[in-house]
């Protein structure tokens, strides 16, 4: 019985695949949203038969390049900074990867990036409307709620007692990795609740978020915990309603840590040994290789994964465990050289910059309140990933990517010029409409979510 729930599991992944095909190459936007499914939830590695770990993603990303390529989507680039910064990286990633202290190594890293930044470009040149938006806001929910929620039903019934991980080989099967990601999620579960009127659908999506909340303190993630109390910090903050959101937040936190057993505690108090933390020191190990490599082999890095490898690591750090970057910013520096930092960092910041610009733009408009709140919860993802990201080697992340691209492209949607030439498309088609601030066109600009 077991044997055939495996292969009807595999059977119904791989025939949904190839009945997708079809539509990534006719609505190639509906492919970038299978592709990210496949990129971020690996559907493909919770299958234990002949499905398991097979390119179905690369199907459908192929699938879903030849239908963009040869549809009319438009092909125009977008006009900020940020893609053409994330193509100087790409194009510096790949001149700095044959200089590498072991090319062969760092090219099957090299190939993997890529993969993940070709889905961001297709973010960029597809994900330009607001249905398309949510739609990917959907995907990135729904591909990290499911271990997000699956990991704190399993922390409740055990008791806390065993670590929570997420997909095999894949980049957030670390429990740290999975823990900073659900983190970074939590925010646009946060926004749904805010923008879904229906209750059927709200008071779930409020239970997974107390969940995934739980599953984080199930991770025994230090940084993740961390990096929860950063989030939810912000979250209150931005709370219309802070008596209820702060009685409610104190109640589920509460809950978890008096169910929690004493090894979660221990692990959270070696923060206050950092002297004496293997991990932690460890870790200031391959900031300084980093450094150290970056330094005196500029302009280059020790190409992907180099710094860790034992012929650098052990060049400075003789004897020395070898030990992972551990941070976005070293992981960067150490993979890149100080060039590949100089463009990464930029990226991160233009980001927080246009959500703040989508803010602006969008303030005391009602119509928009939409994009303000998007925009807003956006911004508490990315700082979250930004200070958790200080401590993990997730610098290739798509999660984070996809949403910093998603950004762009709601800045240029709610741009003033844009809104004008969407209003005025409106008015011909209807014979005119009141102005923006009363009702707004359909479709991009439409008011509060429709979610049911």
């Amino acid at each position: 019985m077991a044997r055939v729930k495996v292969l009807v599991r595999d059977l119904a992944l791989v025939l949904a695949t190839v009945i997708y095909l079809p539509m990534s190459l006719r609505l190639p936007a509906a492919g970038a949203l299978c592709w990210a499914w496949f990129s971020i939830m690996n559907p493909h590695r919770q299958v234990y038969g002949f499905a398991y770990g097979q390119p179905l993603n690369s199907i459908i990303a192929a699938a879903t390049l030849l239908g963009w390529l040869v549809s009319r989507e438009p092909k125009k680039w977008p006009s900020d900074a940020i893609p053409w910064l994330m193509l100087l990286l790409v194009g510096w990633m790949t001149l700095d990867t044959p200089f590498a202290a072991e090319p062969a190594y760092s090219w099957v890293f090299w190939d993997r990036t890529i993969r993940i930044f070709a889905l961001i470009f297709m973010v960029f040149f597809l994900f330009t409307t607001k249905a398309r938006i949510h739609g990917m806001i959907w995907v990135l929910i729904i591909s990290l709620g499911f271990y997000g929620v699956k990991g704190g039903v399993f922390t409740i019934l055990g008791g806390g007692h065993a670590i929570v991980y997420g997909p095999e080989a894949s980049v957030y099967n670390d429990n740290n990795q999975l823990a900073l990601a659900v983190v970074t999620e939590l925010p646009l579960v946060y926004y749904i609740i805010q923008h879904t009127k229906a209750a059927w659908l709200r008071i779930p999506t409020l239970m997974a978020m107390m969940l995934q909340v739980i599953m984080v303190f199930g991770s025994y993630s230090r940084g993740g915990v961390l990096a929860l109390g950063v989030m939810m910090s912000i979250l209150w903050l931005r709370s219309d309603r802070k008596i209820l959101y702060g009685i409610l937040a104190l109640v589920v936190v509460g809950a978890a840590l008096n169910m929690m057993p004493d090894s979660f505690f221990a692990r959270l108090h070696t923060i206050n040994s950092v002297n004496t933390d293997e991990s932690f020191q460890g870790r200031v190990n391959a900031w300084h290789v980093a450094f150290m490599y970056a330094t005196e082999h500029f302009p280059f890095g020790a190409g992907f994964n180099g710094a860790q490898t034992p012929q650098v690591f052990h060049h400075y750090l003789p004897g020395e465990a070898l030990h992972a970057a551990h941070s976005i910013y070293f992981q960067i520096l150490g993979d890149h050289g100080w060039i590949g930092l100089a463009i990464y960092v930029p990226i991160l910041l233009l980001a927080l910059r246009d959500a703040g610009i989508v803010r602006r733009q969008t303030r005391g408009i009602p119509e928009l309140r939409w994009a303000y709140d998007l925009a807003d919860m956006m911004r508490v993802s990315l700082i979250s990933f930004y200070f958790g990201g200080a401590a993990l080697s997730m610098a290739y992340a798509d999660l984070y990517l996809v949403l910093i691209a998603l950004l762009v492209n709601l800045r240029a949607l709610t741009m003033p010029a844009t809104l004008a030439a969407l209003a005025k498309v409106e008015n011909r088609r209807f014979g005119g409409l009141p102005p923006l601030r009363q009702e707004a066109p359909q479709g991009a600009v439409a008011g509060r979510t429709t979610m049911p």
